[in-house]
């Protein structure tokens, strides 16, 4: 498959959890696109897969539709897109994937996620008005309470070494089922990403790690993921908006840095996506096509199992099937950099904290 070892391609394989994912590491037109995604999904069926996703950015807007038409496959066609500058050039961010038969979520379980994310957009709108008062809120019960924040930061500004790696790779292995040696890599700020990727923590005042948070480095933009909490920790995390606090600095600090026009795009599931929008991240529209050739936009059905919060870390080691757990759904989301990028002195005042 000629497609999956051009030089543009940067193509992972297949991993524990069944799926072939590849990142175009340059713009591409959309017809290479697809020839690609036609190359993964005959790789991961040869390989034993499940399910393959491909990442990289497209010339203009893309219709799902025609993605999922000119693909042609009987079963559900994920497509998310965004706008983006790349090089000075505006083009479109695109993710497709797809799930093999069995591993395709339910009916009934496709539908609970769809009526979640509208929820959750909901919540988003009611929100709006009151962001900042309520962040400021948050902000001055997180300085109340001595809470600081580290990075590891790839180009030093930041700090380096502020993360607690020892416990940033547990919770990545515990929670995420990450190779620890490629959790290892992601501590100190590559391995995940073609860019690399910044690892920021949120200290509580014994400086003992509460929450981690990853920002990785795409041709695209940016990628917001493994958002984790320390289950030991977890009462004063909930109760102190943790997670939000982490995320809402760590995104102010990447706009400062990476520009308000930088695209920063992830996934949330039912876990972190009212968090999510605490610190300015807006869920995308999800569209259920289901013609022909379905297509689903703006979702991530079925994508990696998630650990358990009431075993001790390190007692799991083998990844579950898909056939074995639920596997998680995320809805797709962007940041609002209006939003965030007011705080990135208090990011700043947070991060001293950290250096005494």
């Amino acid at each position: 498959m000629p497609a999956l070892h051009a030089p543009h391609v940067h193509h992972q394989g297949l991993d524990g959890m069944g799926r072939a994912r590849a990142y175009l590491t340059r713009p591409v037109p959309l017809d290479a696109y697809l020839g690609t995604c036609r190359a993964l999904d005959t790789y991961a069926r040869r390989a034993g897969g499940s399910r393959w996703s491909l990442r990289g950015v497209v010339d203009g807007p893309v219709s799902p539709r025609d993605v999922a038409d000119r693909l042609a496959h009987d079963t559900v066609i994920e497509v998310s897109q965004a706008p983006t500058v790349v090089d000075g050039r505006r083009l479109t961010c695109l993710w497709v994937a797809r799930n093999f038969p069995d591993r395709v979520p339910a009916r009934h379980t496709r539908d609970e996620v769809f009526r979640e994310i509208q929820k959750v957009r909901a919540a988003q709108r009611e929100l709006d008005p009151v962001f900042h008062p309520r962040t400021g809120t948050m902000l001055d019960r997180a300085r109340d309470h001595g809470l600081s924040l580290v990075c590891n930061d790839p180009f030093g500004d930041w700090g380096f070494g502020g993360v607690d790696v020892e416990l940033f790779v547990r919770l990545l292995t515990h929670f995420f089922y990450v190779d620890p040696e490629a959790a290892q890599r992601m501590a100190h700020g590559h391995g995940y990403s073609t860019g690399g990727n910044y690892a920021f923590g949120m200290n509580g005042p014994d400086g003992r790690l509460m929450c981690v948070f990853v920002m990785a480095v795409w041709p695209w933009g940016l990628e917001p993921t493994y958002t984790i909490i320390d289950r030991t920790q977890l009462r004063p995390i909930l109760e102190l908006s943790v997670a939000s606090v982490l995320m809402l600095l760590a995104n102010a600090l990447v706009v400062d840095r990476h520009g308000r026009d930088t695209l920063v795009i992830g996934e949330a599931n039912s876990l972190n996506a009212r968090p999510c929008i605490q610190a300015g991240f807006e869920p995308l529209e999800p569209v259920f096509d289901d013609g022909d050739h379905p297509v689903h936009t703006n979702v991530v059905w079925a994508d990696n199992p998630l650990g358990d919060f009431g075993v001790p870390y390190g007692s799991v080691t083998r990844v579950p099937g898909y056939r074995e757990v639920p596997y998680t759904n995320y809805g797709v989301g962007v940041l609002a950099p209006r939003k965030v990028e007011r705080y990135r002195d208090a990011a700043l005042e947070f991060l001293a904290g950290a250096r005494g």
